[in-house]
């Protein structure tokens, strides 16, 4: 797969700080038995909060309701299974979401798109809660390192319900063999050994349609007594009510199941389920199209160029069997929202090696690219994608280069897929690429007339097919030194706007010297670890080309708050002032201050420190 997004999301998640963190979460939490990579019910929970602790700023956690014990209690309930009484949960437990966005953004929380993802609906697919918290910690952890990541989060709310059958997960977890499934309502199943309801054909929406599920309480798919019955089905009902908009929803979902919502929807649910490699959206009920299908084909599509999942629905190849009283169906029929359920892996219990290989580089990008469309999910689908995006600073210009594409992403099925080889291009990525916009600063969302963007230019002069590549340069005397954000967006012959894609730039620019300093091509050193040198003051004023041996040292912190940390990154270089800058800042660090160097915060990093002049992010005074 040759996509910006996701070779982006491989390089934040390998060899990051994106994948150190994750590596300490699975080290300090208990895990599942058997399985390390994944983490166990009561580690994940601690995992969780801990993570909310560190970025308060990012993660809020909400209580959305109880399991059945936890509302119920334990009465009536007892599973044997192979000749073994099984443990009940304790007290049960509360059903969490969390919250992850931006909370010092400028847009409120009324204003951003919503994106509700869901897992461990089954109990025993293991890996479907470990899969939705690397999609939390990828977010928290990205954030204003990665420019996709932080627009993301500044302007939409991304909420996570890692367990919504946390009674089922007990049980799941503690018995392995005992592929335990449903919730532990003791609906009456000859002694409990097969029972419980199946919360996915519990919603309200073709409930009770034996097609799709099944009216024996010993089945797997029980629907229970009614729609909605159960405690786990309220508590991610009613949470959805609170996040989606009302006034998109239809009175009588049933009744109007064949008027199409539109285009102007907001929202996203994405539902984690184990397994198959398949990705489903509506309808499920019936092997018959929704009135939105084009826009959900071109979202299944879309996704499906992440991961190559075969594509679930109804009127498709792969239309498997009828699912009824569903949540991916209900939330689309009652909510007016995209929604789309994820079978990752090829089995319940899947080995680390098919996890962290497969399941999570393939799926992780897949997430986050639906949650760049949450807002508007079924209009921006249709657009066209940003692949190749390029941005940086030179000379006082901005240089930007992209691909954009119509039929990219909706299309690779036709190559990936047996069932779609022979199949002309889709009609959403069939359009002629008419514009691609540059934006800097400012989201395109935001963007108003009188607003400074830029067109692209097409590199062969011609706007005239469904892909282009496309460059811009400009002049950048106007803006202030320092990091910005560049958002690019492109428009095909049909006025859909495509997925906004964003990049960081750092701006180095040329000033007029400051009062009592000298020429700003020059920067002052430090040498040594002290701030005296055989009792005479150390004073270099280093020419910003420095063309002879300087170490490179960078910072993050304060001295006033205690966390000043300094880490060596090279010496023996010949590495100008601005290359020394730009390198510490790809770390998410800075260049120390002289007062910094001479406090002995990098005394003792080895090298040739004491010997070396060392770059300071302080120019030099006048003398």
């Amino acid at each position: 797969m040759n996509n910006l997004l996701f070779l982006a999301l491989l390089t934040l998640l390998r060899g990051s700080r994106v994948d150190a963190a994750i590596s300490r979460s699975l080290q300090a939490y208990e895990k599942i038995r058997g399985r390390e990579c994944f983490r166990s019910l009561n580690g994940m929970m601690q995992s969780m909060k801990d993570l909310a602790a560190k970025y308060p700023h990012l993660m809020t956690i909400n209580t959305i309701g109880e399991s059945y014990i936890k509302k119920y209690g334990t009465s009536g309930i007892n599973i044997t299974k192979y000749d073994v009484t099984y443990e009940l949960p304790p007290g049960g437990y509360d059903i969490l979401a969390f919250n992850i966005t931006a909370s010092n953004s400028t847009r409120q929380s009324p204003d951003k798109g919503k994106m509700l993802i869901a897992s461990r609906v089954h109990a025993r697919e293991w890996a479907t809660a470990e899969l939705n918290a690397r999609f939390i910690e990828a977010l928290v952890e990205g954030y204003e390192s990665d420019a996709d990541i932080t627009s993301i989060l500044e302007r939409n709310e991304i909420h996570a319900i890692l367990y919504v059958n946390p009674d089922g997960t007990y049980i799941a977890e503690k018995y392995p063999r005992s592929m335990w499934r449903k919730n532990l309502n003791p609906v009456g199943c000859d002694g409990g050994s097969g029972g419980g309801v199946d919360i996915n054909r519990n919603f309200d929406f073709m409930w009770g349609d034996t097609r799709g599920s099944s009216a024996d309480p010993c089945k797997l798919t029980y629907h229970g007594p009614s729609a909605n019955s159960e405690p786990e089905t309220q508590a991610l009902v009613d949470y959805a009510m609170k996040l989606f908009p009302e006034g998109q929803r239809k009175k009588k979902p049933e009744k109007q199941k064949d008027e199409a919502f539109g285009e102007e929807i907001s929202g996203f649910y994405a539902d984690i389920h184990a397994f198959g490699r398949e990705l489903y959206y509506p309808w499920g009920f019936d092997d018959i199209k929704s009135p939105d299908d084009e826009a959900f084909q071109a979202l299944g599509r879309k996704l499906h160029s992440f991961n190559s999942y075969r594509l679930w629905s109804g009127a498709q190849p792969h239309y498997r069997y009828p699912v009824t009283g569903v949540a991916s169906d209900y939330m689309y029929a009652n909510m007016g929202v995209a929604s789309m359920l994820y079978e990752i892996g090829s089995r319940f219990h899947q080995p680390c090696a098919e996890f962290e290989d497969e399941v999570v580089p393939k799926n992780l990008p897949s997430l986050i690219y639906a949650a760049k469309i949450a807002h508007k999910p079924f209009s921006l689908i249709k657009g066209p994608d940003v692949f190749e995006l390029d941005a940086r600073h030179d000379n006082g210009e901005l240089r930007v280069s992209a691909t954009a594409s119509d039929g990219k992403m909706v299309n690779a099925i036709q190559i990936s897929s047996e069932e779609f080889k022979n199949s002309s291009d889709y009609p959403t990525g069939s359009q002629v690429i008419k514009a691609v916009y540059v934006y800097l600063d400012l989201h395109p969302d935001d963007w108003q007339e009188g607003d400074i963007r830029w067109d692209m230019d097409a590199i062969d002069g011609n706007w005239d097919t469904n892909e282009e590549s496309v460059r811009l340069t400009v002049s950048t005397e106007d803006f202030p030194s320092g990091k910005h954000i560049v958002h690019l967006q492109a428009i095909d012959s049909l006025g859909y706007a495509g997925p906004v894609s964003s990049v960081f730039v750092n701006f180095v620019q040329e000033s007029a010297p400051a009062p009592g300093t000298t020429s700003p091509s020059f920067h002052q050193a430090a040498k040594g670890c002290l701030k005296r040198l055989n009792n005479e003051q150390v004073d270099l004023c280093l020419a910003n080309e420095h063309t002879s041996n300087i170490a490179i040292n960078c910072c993050s912190g304060s001295q006033q708050n205690g966390d000043l940390t300094c880490s060596r990154t090279g010496c023996k270089q010949t590495m100008s002032y601005d290359e020394a800058k730009a390198h510490c800042e790809s770390m998410i660090m800075r260049l120390c201050t002289t007062a910094e160097l001479e406090a002995r915060v990098c005394c003792g990093k080895g090298c040739y420190f004491n010997k070396l002049p060392t770059w300071t992010s302080d120019m030099c005074e006048e003398i």
